[in-house]
């Protein structure tokens, strides 16, 4: 295989100056790929507008008086396909793919992509890349990140309508529908002098008073100067190792010693090369490189949305409804005004008169067409002999049935290019059910079904791109706002495992989910939005009432709800109230109403328990001080007693004694038994101690005596205990592990 040649035309240069000039060859080599197809789309567009006569056809008929009429009816055929697009617009779905995604974060991704939507007003950005796509061939949906405040360094992301596709171009290599593929692109956007200083001022351009000095007459004029924007893909061999535990890293960020898993020492088990993909962006003039960062994803962000697609001898061919209707509709307007012009000048048939017959009286005749002359005179004339007979008008009748003849062949054309028919554009046909009516209706959808496919492919491709972003720009905890399908709104906490340790609690947030984790994909749905699938429900529902009276007596609530004329809410929640108690109990969530009633029953017998509880642990604190009472009162009248050492720990004993005290006026009922626990096991820990200090016989029984009389106290907390659901009190001196509150 030859080796590619080098390119001699950037060596010398700096870097800057390198992507300046690789960016001017790709951006002419789209130019020229995609050259015969802008000019056929932007002639698409001028007829679509109504610029359907040939200019020299025109001038000419203009210039002779004669009429030159426009009947444009192709955009009602446009708009018949894409306002049923609006009526059934694509929506993204997310699904987890791995065993670390899960259903519940897929639906929180979803509600985010939703969000963006919403806030993006992403729906006239689909509607202007469709509507393009149907008139001209092709149209393009932007995204983009910003900030999401002039004090905030979080980044938001956004969707954008691409007004004018003209001003896009992308990568001519791509293969794929939805230009996942693509290498590079660019999306221009023109200046003016004054506008672009505003824009720039430290731009070296905004300092050049002549801007034609700088030689790049395709770029910078005189008077303007074309900014563009110039995504293009960067990729790198790496090393990529699989860990035994089944994860992957690139093989310079593997630690010369791997840790430990769960199933032992980590090793690599395999190693392989693979092209890790950066996408750069760089806003920029002909001469200079204004703005630059890298793209967080790994795709252009820039989406075609087709529509018709050819491939003619490796030549690429885009069309929309437009280019194949546009004969008809001018064949349509010929006849139109072909018709016009007969029937106007029908009545101003010229007059035929011999040489003289109208001497004296020829302003009359001049005016004879425009004016109503009540009487014509004219001078008799004899030509050879004969009397010649008075002026007559020379009539000629116009082909007015071949004219609307030929009217009706050329509106059957404009319906059969298109693919809608009569029953489509609200026609009466001879179908007569309504099963039949739809079908017939029908039939423009399936002819130009493909336009619609090629949205959900775009769509579906934003999704990706989306999907692929999300994790890295919202990448800090922060609270977001998720969006459901029926257009509910619901807060929640994003954080990354990484952050996990130090995730904050975050205000109205019941759960923190990682999007950084788990592997997902793309799906689409098409088909009628949430409010048409409710009023369908909601026709649906009232004929089946009408079938079955009784319905509304047990659902009548539910089916008012969907309603969404003013009231309907109210009316819902009075219908709920007459129904039976049954029905009443069954709520939103689902439970039938026997379980309700058991968890009720439940919820009762817990707090009468705890209140059970309550008391016997109030009783149990009033036993326990009692004995600490009794015990001190001993204690003062045996402390003199005592070896020196016992007193020393006696002291001790009051200090830890007191410091229940303080404790036990801290205790809540619900861990009462807990903190007597701990009671119980510091006196035993205690009486412990002082046998190994007891020098006499009176100390060892007074010792028995304390410890009759703590394992009766522990007898009684066992029953209290036993009572509140707890667990007995330790027997042995050591404290048991707690179970908690």
């Amino acid at each position: 295989m030859p080796k590619a040649k080098k390119d001699t035309t950037l060596e010398g240069l700096t870097p800057d100056q390198r992507i300046i000039q690789v960016a001017k060859k790709r951006f002419q080599y789209c130019a020229e790929a995609e050259s015969d197809i802008r000019k056929q789309a932007l002639d698409d567009l001028q007829f679509l507008v109504g610029d359907q006569w040939p200019d020299g056809v025109q001038r000419m008929r203009q210039q002779d008086g004669r009429p030159c009429l426009t009947i444009n009816k192709l955009p009602q055929f446009v708009h018949q396909v894409t306002n049923d697009q609006r009526q059934n617009r694509p929506s993204i779905q997310i699904n987890p793919v791995d065993d670390k995604g899960d259903i519940e974060t897929a639906e929180v991704i979803q509600g985010i992509i939703r969000h963006i939507e919403n806030d993006s007003g992403a729906d006239a950005a689909y509607d202007t890349a469709f509507s393009s796509a149907c008139s001209g061939g092709f149209g393009y949906i932007r995204v983009i990140t910003e900030y999401a405040g002039v004090m905030s360094f979080e980044q938001n992301i956004k969707i954008l309508r691409v007004l004018n596709p003209f001003m896009v171009y992308l990568d001519p290599s791509y293969t794929e529908p939805d230009g996942a593929d693509a290498k590079w692109g660019f999306v221009m956007e023109d200046y003016t002098r004054e506008d672009y200083k505003e824009a720039f001022p430290d731009s070296e351009l905004t300092g050049t008073d002549d801007w034609r000095s700088v030689g790049d007459g395709e770029w910078v004029t005189e008077d303007n100067c074309r900014v563009v924007e110039y995504f293009y893909k960067e990729s790198k061999d790496e090393e990529i190792s699989l860990i035994s535990d089944g994860s992957v890293y690139l093989s310079k960020n593997l630690p010369e010693v791997l840790p430990s898993g769960p199933a032992g020492q980590l090793t690599v088990v395999s190693k392989r090369s693979t092209q890790i993909s950066r996408v750069h962006w760089v806003k920029m003039n002909g001469v200079e490189i204004l703005e630059r960062t890298d793209w967080p994803g790994i795709y252009i962000p820039i989406i075609p949305v087709l529509g018709d697609e050819y491939n003619v001898d490796g030549k690429r061919i885009l069309k929309g409804i437009v280019r194949d209707a546009k004969d008809p509709q001018r064949q349509y307007n010929y006849m139109a005004s072909a018709a016009t012009e007969g029937v106007a000048l029908a009545p101003k048939a010229p007059f035929v008169a011999a040489a003289g017959q109208l001497e004296g009286f020829e302003r009359d005749w001049q005016q004879a067409n425009v004016k109503n002359q009540s009487v014509l005179q004219y001078k008799p004339v004899v030509a050879g002999g004969q009397m010649m007979p008075p002026p007559q008008r020379m009539t000629a009748e116009p082909a007015i049935q071949a004219i609307n003849l030929l009217l009706m062949h050329a509106s059957d054309d404009m319906k059969a290019t298109t693919g809608i028919y009569d029953a489509s554009l609200g026609a009466r046909s001879n179908e007569t059910s309504g099963k039949g009516i739809l079908a017939r209706q029908g039939q423009s959808q399936t002819g130009n079904f493909h336009f619609v496919d090629n949205l959900s492919r775009a769509i579906r491709h934003l999704g990706r791109v989306l999907l692929d972003i999300i994790p890295k720009v919202y990448d800090t905890q922060r609270v977001m706002r998720i969006i459901g399908e029926d257009g509910t709104q619901s807060i929640v906490g994003l954080s990354p495992a990484a952050q996990r340790d130090q995730a904050v609690v975050m205000a109205g947030v019941q759960k923190i989910y990682d999007i950084t984790v788990g592997e997902y994909d793309v799906t689409i749905s098409t088909g009628p939005g949430y409010q048409t699938k409710r009023q369908e429900a909601v026709v649906s529902q009232l004929q089946l009432a009408q079938s079955y009276p009784p319905l509304m007596g047990i659902a009548g609530d539910l089916i008012v709800k969907n309603m969404d004329w003013p009231g309907a809410q109210k009316i819902s929640e009075r219908l709920h109230q007459m129904l039976p108690p049954q029905l009443q109990a069954e709520d939103e969530t689902g439970i039938p109403p026997q379980a309700q009633q058991q968890i009720a029953q439940l919820t009762q017998q817990l707090q009468q328990a705890h209140q059970v509880g309550t008391a016997m642990a109030e009783d149990l604190k009033s036993k326990i001080t009692q004995t600490q009472m009794e015990l001190e009162s001993k204690e003062r009248i045996e402390f003199a007693k005592l070896p020196i050492e016992e007193k020393k720990l006696i002291i001790e004993e009051q200090k830890i004694q007191a410091s229940l005290i303080i404790a036990q006026s801290k205790i809540d009922a619900g861990a009462a038994d807990a903190e007597a626990k701990a009671i119980y096991a510091r006196a035993d820990t205690f009486i412990n101690q002082a046998h190994e200090y007891a020098m006499n016989k009176e100390a060892q029984e007074y010792q028995a005596q304390q410890r009759q009389a703590i394992q009766q106290a522990q007898q009684d907390a066992a029953q209290t205990a036993g009572v509140s659901g707890g667990a007995p009190p330790p027997t042995n001196g050591a404290p048991q592990p707690q179970a908690g509150a």
